[in-house]
């Protein structure tokens, strides 16, 4: 291989290093290598490059080489001036995964709500190298709204760091007016959850049922559900338990109650109190697990919700979340509701052996019923009685039909002035801390309540968390390895066909 040739091939090592690094944000041991090779391969062609080089300084080389000098001048010159201009115009070009210096839906929303100056300071050691990417998040933050930066010394502010409680060696303290929010290790997403609980104050109440094997929100085992508690507070929620082996009476403060994965069979005090609830205007969110008896079939199915007691087999979606092929859908079909706001094919949640939840009918000329999350065109019913296997995908038999079966389904009851909001789920596993932050899980899930507690202005499209180990994979992660391992293959056909290139030119 020629000195040319190696040079254009360490170029294109490092451009596509680069790339990779830029758009996932990680120095992946793709992105690693390249950068390593292709800086090695440039070094060792400008060597060899060198010693060729006899006569440049003949009237004859300074024809050839000083144009070409020029043009590179040139070329970088306008580089530079390009980047400078475009940054004092404030124009921004973001090819990151997921858009990731773009803001999300729900911190524009925050931020347009300011009813007066935020300021934000951003404490950070010297030399640290995370400083510049939020210094860049933060003047996204503050660029056309109401946000005042600062920027302090945590070396100089010793003070300001207990008085805040700053406990990390970067941290950003959130002030509206005499109130304050410190955000350690700050990410889009905890400065959101900050800017939220600065301009919410005020907290709705939920009631989560319990005493029937439901879901336990203060386990933060990969079962458990302290990751959805969390995130309920995070969103202005105070979560309080329901005890329903003792058929409690909802109480009046209840924003809505949640119902998620019973075992057992609520008993009929409690299924009276509900039914109350629900007739005096409530709100209900229930997440059920096909197999399971849970006693609300009957409450719901008056409120038009029909629950055939099967699992869910969609092929399309392959094996997921180590089950086998077809019993961990992904939905990536929405019906257009507040609910589904934001998702689509590009936005996909996960569900986890889940059981149909159809609208059947509509107990009343004004209520609106309707399906808001559907399995492909290929999905059948299992029976739950059966035993499927972990990894061989289930085989239809040949009399289930197979159709687009609904996960999800909302109902929506005006009744003497007031409206019953119930939202059913054929799941309560894809809540789980393991999987709440798969996909989009969290959104569907905080939007329903949302609606179902009528405050559909806190609905959007949250900022993504990258979680390491998840599976199944978020859009960043998934992104990374295409920019990983997915660019190896045009980058060898890339510096394939360079090479050949000069050879035939060199000929």
């Amino acid at each position: 291989m020629s000195w040319s040739q190696l040079a254009i091939a360490g170029a294109i090592a490092l451009v596509f290093g680069l790339g990779s690094y830029y758009a996932t944000g990680m120095a992946s041991l793709f992105a690693s290598i390249n950068l390593g090779a292709g800086g090695l391969a440039l070094v060792v062609a400008a060597l060899g490059g060198l010693r060729g080089l006899r006569g440049v300084g003949t009237p004859a080389a300074r024809r050839v080489l000083l144009p070409r000098i020029a043009l590179l001048v040139l070329v970088l010159a306008a580089a530079v001036l390009l980047e400078r201009g475009a940054l004092r115009l404030g124009w921004r070009l973001d090819w990151t995964a997921e858009q990731r210096f773009e803001l999300s839906e729900a911190m524009r929303n925050e931020l347009a709500k300011l009813s007066g100056p935020l300021d934000v300071t951003f404490y950070r050691e010297r030399g640290d190298p995370r400083a510049r990417r939020t210094s860049l998040l933060l003047e996204t933050i503050a660029r056309g709204h109401s946000v005042v930066l600062h920027e302090r010394w945590l070396d100089e502010s010793e003070s300001e760091a207990d008085q805040f409680g700053i406990q990390s060696a970067e941290a950003v303290v959130l002030q509206l007016g005499d109130r304050f929010e410190t955000v350690d290790r700050p990410t889009e997403g905890r400065i959101y959850e900050a800017l939220w609980r600065l301009q919410n104050p005020g907290m709705q109440t939920l009631y989560t049922a319990f005493g029937e094997g439901e879901a336990n929100f203060d386990s933060t085992e990969p079962d458990g559900y302290s990751g959805l508690r969390v995130m309920l507070e995070t969103e202005g929620y105070a979560i309080r338990k329901l005890v329903t082996a003792t058929g409690a009476h909802v109480p009046s403060d209840a924003g809505a109650v949640l119902v998620v994965g019973p075992r057992r069979a609520f008993g009929s005090e409690a299924v009276a109190g509900l039914r109350a609830y629900l007739a005096g205007g409530g709100g209900l969110v229930a997440l059920l697990e096909p197999g399971v008896r849970s006693g609300l079939e009957p409450v719901l199915a008056e409120w038009g919700f029909d629950l055939p007691d099967g699992i869910l087999v969609d092929p399309p979606s392959g094996a997921v979340a180590g089950g086998a092929p077809g019993l961990n859908p992904i939905a990536a079909n929405y019906s257009q509701h507040p609910v589904t706001h934001g998702l689509g094919p590009r936005a996909l949640t996960l569900f986890l052996t889940a059981r149909p939840v159809v609208p059947a009918r509509k107990p009343q000329a004004g209520d609106e019923l309707r399906a808001l999350v559907f399995s492909s065109p290929d999905a059948w019913l299992a029976p739950t009685g059966g035993r499927l296997s972990r990894t061989t995908a289930p085989v239809r038999p040949a009399d289930a039909a197979t159709q687009r079966w609904p996960f999800v389904a909302a109902g929506r009851y005006p009744r003497d002035g007031r409206q019953t909001r119930v939202v059913v789920f054929g799941d309560s596993s894809f809540a789980d801390n393991d999987h709440l932050r798969a996909l989009y899980n969290l959104d569907l899930l905080l939007n329903a309540v949302h609606w179902v507690v009528q405050r559909e202005e806190a609905i959007a499209i949250r900022p993504k968390l990258l979680t390491p180990n998840q599976d199944p994979l978020t859009p960043q992660q998934s992104l990374a390895m295409l920019y990983g391992v997915g660019l190896l293959l045009p980058e060898l056909t890339l510096i394939a066909g360079a090479v050949a290139w000069l050879r035939r030119r060199a000929a």
